[in-house]
Formats: structure tokens, sequence, C-alpha cells
């Protein structure tokens, strides 16, 4: 029992006895001791109790802490031998504990990333911590993507087995991520190919490795035939399907490690690797490949249930060499593709040196054929048509570049230029506008000849063609009857229902159309059944040779009897003798034009002559 409030043990003490001081102080103890033990046993458990409190608050923290982690926590032992596990996700992922514990990671992990984990473990072992190993589980049927991390635990006593945290992030929609991004930055949107950019980084290590082992490879420039015409008239829709049409042929054709990719538009190249270990058998290699590219281009395409056709104009370069990087290659591949443009169309080019040359000379001619027409150097000459009898009926209207630099620039120069810049749609809307103020002077005279301009196919295909030439028949009150538009046999090909359907509006306008250089392109009788035609033009290759040549008499003769029947007039080009024209005339030919009777001459000339 605690002593009394108030309470004062009393001792005997006479103020100088050592023996008579010590009982007084142990008298006190003695008093208060009772009191002194029951306080001390209550406090102990008083800060017994706030130590479990504080102990039990600590570990509901951290294992608060722990379960808010959605990561996959392992303790591993050095030998990969997993002792503890835990997450949050293990519910969400449908993993039991029991699939990782007491299990080794080469048993969880999969085996081509053993070799990155116990690295990562080794690591964590002798530097206290690792990081950002990845790895792959497929979990339920999913596949996931971790990142591991390792850290040493320090707590382990002297002589014990050392123990690591191994924490597995799951990274999967980071991987998605970068995925997608990959695919954004380095494959085309509409086809899935390799983009410029994938295709340009591919190139440099293709570049690097065929300069390594003395191989050679190819690059194949394709540009589709005619495709902004499909993709104008059917619309965009029909334009992708066919473009997505065309990569998965190319992409069937395709070795094993090369590349087929888009460029944009109806632009592709295709990497080839390892061709040959020469560039001439290299060469001969290549070419097979691009025609087996190019046959397959040309089955037809089925699109929603059209059937629509397109071609594939190629050109080829060969690699590595000296001095050329990346962009040089698929520069000289452009230039040999554009060169099969201009040699027809669906054909195959190999670059030459002098092609770059070329090049530059066609962007300068370019430039000079913008300035010619504003300057006056562009003129319209005629040459005679003549009848059976030699009587002059009517001509055709040429065009003649005289440059003062240059000289005369052949039309076969500076046409396909025109053609492929796009300035031809001027220059012919001009040569028609000739040939109808001409008419015009003429039937004023007295003179009903008829005048035949040619037109190409760019600018037949305008959507407003057929307005402009009606503009220009009532501007100039020419007879339309007297005027004949030449066309190719290639503008046939392409979409001929639109074809028949603007010349049938044409033709209804009085004027009449003529075939130039039959025979050396489609030459389809079916077509020429449909198509509201007034004329043919015999090709000056098939009259060059007759008739001492029986092959060409035979086609001649062919051509105009199908022209009888067909109710057609029949037009020989390139007479330059005699026997040329009597043979035609035996032949029933109504129109003879060549310089038998007369080369081209201005045309102010021409009608200067006739009228005076």
């Amino acid at each position: 029992m605690a002593p009394q409030p108030g309470f004062v043990p009393r001792f005997q003490d006479d103020g100088h006895h050592p023996v008579a001081l010590l009982g007084t102080v142990l008298g006190l103890v003695l008093a208060w001791f009772p009191w002194l033990l029951a306080t001390g046993r209550e406090r102990a458990v008083a800060l017994a109790r706030d130590m479990t409190a504080e102990l039990r608050a600590t570990r509901d923290d951290l294992e608060s802490t722990l379960s808010a982690i959605p990561d996959l926590l392992f303790e591993l032992g050095l030998d990969g031998c997993i002792h503890h596990y835990r997450s949050a996700r293990s519910g969400e992922l449908a993993v039991p504990p029991e699939m990782f514990l007491g299990r080794l990671l080469r048993d969880v992990v999969p085996p081509e990333a053993v070799a990155g984990c116990h690295a990562a473990l080794q690591a964590a072992h002798h530097t206290g911590y690792s990081s950002g190993h990845q790895f792959r589980l497929e979990l339920g049927g999913v596949t996931h993507w971790f990142e591991l991390s390792i850290a040493r635990k320090e707590s382990a006593a002297p002589g014990d087995e050392p123990r690591f945290i191994a924490l597995s992030r799951d990274i999967t929609e980071r991987k998605q991520a970068e995925a997608r991004s990959h695919q954004l930055a380095y494959f085309d949107a509409l086809t899935g190919l390799p983009n410029r950019r994938m295709l340009l980084d591919r190139m440099e290590h293709a570049l690097a490795n065929a300069q390594k082992a003395a191989q050679v490879g190819a690059v194949l420039y394709i540009d589709l035939d005619n495709f902004k015409q499909i993709n104008d008239a059917r619309g965009h829709t029909v334009g992708d399907m066919l473009l997505m049409q065309v990569a998965q042929r190319l992409t069937q054709l395709q070795r094993p490690g090369d590349t087929v990719a888009r460029l944009g538009g109806d632009e592709f190249v295709v990497l080839v690797h390892n061709v040959a270990s020469d560039m001439e058998s290299a060469g001969r290699a290549a070419l097979l490949v691009a025609e087996e590219m190019r046959t397959a281009l040309e089955a037809p395409y089925t699109i929603d249930p059209h059937l629509y056709s397109t071609t594939g104009s190629i050109g080829i370069t060969l690699f590595p060499k000296r001095g050329e990087g990346v962009e040089d290659l698929l520069r000289e591949a452009d230039t040999a593709m554009y060169r099969a443009k201009d040699l027809g169309r669906n054909r195959i080019r190999f670059y030459e040196a002098a092609m770059q040359a070329d090049v530059q000379e066609r962007l300068a001619l370019e430039q000079d054929l913008k300035k010619a027409q504003a300057l006056g150097q562009l003129a319209a000459f005629v040459q005679n048509q003549v009848d059976a009898a030699g009587n002059v009926v009517g001509g055709e209207l040429l065009m003649r570049w005289d440059h003062p630099v240059r000289g005369n620039v052949p039309p076969s120069r500076f046409i396909p230029i025109a053609e492929a810049s796009g300035l031809i749609l001027r220059m012919g809307d001009w040569m028609i506008q000739q040939a109808c103020e001409t008419l015009s002077r003429l039937q004023g005279a007295g003179h009903a000849l008829s005048l035949s301009v040619n037109v190409s196919e760019r600018q037949f295909r305008q959507d407003d063609f057929v307005e402009r030439v009606r503009h220009i028949l009532a501007h100039t009150g020419a007879n339309p009857a007297l005027l004949i538009l030449e066309v190719t046999e290639s503008l046939l090909i392409e979409d001929l229902d639109d074809t028949i359907a603007r010349m049938t509006e044409i033709v209804q306008l009085g004027v009449r159309f003529s075939i130039d250089d039959f025979g050396t392109g489609y030459s389809s009788l079916a077509y020429l059944k449909r198509l509201p035609l007034y004329e043919l033009k015999i090709d000056k290759s098939f009259v060059d040779d007759t008739p001492d040549d029986p092959n060409d008499t035979a086609i001649v003769q062919s051509i105009i009897s199908v022209a009888r029947h067909l109710n057609l007039r029949v037009v020989a080009e390139g007479v330059e003798t005699r026997a040329q024209a009597d043979f035609l005339v035996e032949s029933q030919c109504e129109c003879l034009q060549g310089y038998l009777f007369g080369r081209p001459e201005p045309l102010a000339a021409w009608v200067g002559r006739l009228i005076r």
C-alpha cells in the first residue's frame, strides 16, 4: 500500500553519525518501494501496449501500401527460387500464388527471357540493384509484357543465403502504345507497307551490307500508269482499294528479306537484297523480278464488283556504286521509271548515267516551253492531205517550236514534256483555236477543206473539254464538220465507256474523230464498232515498206478493208514515193499525206496560197 499523502517517516538523527544517516535513507526507500513497484509495472504494460499498437499500425500501413502496388512482387533466392509472391492484380491476371511459389524463374518466364532474368539477378547480387529487363508472359490466354527490377535485401545476417526483392511491372499498355507510335512513324496508314522513312533506314542497312559482302542489290521504283484518271473518275475510295490490291500483289511476290514500300500516291519501291555478286548477273536477275511484278500489275482489279485495269512503269538501279547514298539510288530509280513512261508506259528501264543529264535538260526545256507561247516561239504548221487524184482536200495542223538558242526543237522532244507538265492543255486549246479560225477564213473564201488537230489524252480527259470545243466553235463560226480531232489508241484503253460518252458529246456538235497511228496500239475491232469515228490513219511505219514488204502490204490492205466495211475514211501517213502512192490508191485508200505531196509549212503561208 502506498504511503498516505503528508506522511513523512521520522528517523532518529543526531546529525553526525553515518549509520544513523544511512538508516534514515533506507527507511525512506522501504516506505515508498511498494508504490514505485506497482507504478512501473503499469507503465511497462502501457508502453508495451503502445508499441504493439504502433507496430500494428505500421504493419497495416505497409500492408495498405503493398496492396496499392499493381506490380508483381517476388522474394527470390540467388538461384532464382521464388519464396514469396504477392500482387494486387493477381485476380485480374488470373494468376494464383501457387503458380509462382517454390518455383524457379526459369520455370516461369519464357525460355528466351531466362538468360536476361538471371543476368539481372546476378547484377543485383553484385551491385545491389538491377532494372529495365523486359519479358513476355501468357496469362489467361492474353499476352502481357513485364519489366523486371531486382534489389538485394540488406537485412540478411552474415552467412545467410542472400535474398532479393523483384518487382515485375506490367507494361503491356506501354508496349502497345509504342507499337502504335512505331506503326504511325514507319508504316503507310493505307496499305500497311513500310513508308519512306522505314525504306530509307532499310536501304542504309542494305547498302552497308552489300559493300561488306560484295553483293549487288537493286532498287525498283514503280509508278502506276493512268491511276489518276481512275482516282478522279471513280473517287478516292476506289483509288484507295486499288492501291491496297497493288500492295498485296507486290507483297506476295517479294522475296524473304526484301522490302516493298509505298512512298505515297501511286508510287511504290521494292528493295531487293543480294541479287548477285556482279553487276551483269544482278541486272538480269533484277529484270526478272521487275518483269514478274509488271505482269502481276497488268491483271484486272475487281472492286465492288467492277473491273479496273492499270499497269506499272518500273525503273531499276543497282547498288552499291562508288560514292552513292540511298537518296542517290532513289533518284536514279525514279529517273529510270520516268524513262519507262516516256517510252510508252508499262515498261521496265534501267538507270544510266546519261539519264541524269537528260533529266536536267528536260527541266530546262520545260522552263523554256512555259515562255515559248508568250514570246511567239510556238507556231502552227500544216501538211497537205490529198485525194486519189492528188487534189488538196485538207491538212493536218502540226506545232513547231523555233527556239532562239536551241533552234528548231522537234515535237518528239517537247510534246512529251508538255504532256508531263500539263502545258499541253493550253497548247492544245491554242491549236484548236488556230484550226477553227483558219476554217472560218477558208469558208469565207469558198474553200471547204478539213483540218485535223491532235488532241492529247490529258487534254481530252479534262472535265470542261467539251465546253471548250463548243466555245471555240461558237466564237470563230467555223463549220464543225470540217474539224477533225485526232486521238491515239492509248486513250481508248482507259475507261472506254467514259471515252465513248465524251466523244459522242463532241460528235453531236458536228465535230469528227480520227484514230491516229492506227495499228500500233490496241487495235481492237470491238471498240471500232462502238466509237463514233469518222476516220482511221494508217501509221507511217506500215507505209514505209509498201509495196515491197508483203507483211506491211497485207496489214495496210487489211486496215483499208476493215475501214471500208465500217464506213470509215482512211488516211495513209508518211507517203514519200510514187510507188507507195500508187499502191495505196489501188488499194482504195481515199486520202494520202506525206512528203510526196508537201512538207509541213507555216499555216499562214498555206492559207495565203489557197485563197489568193
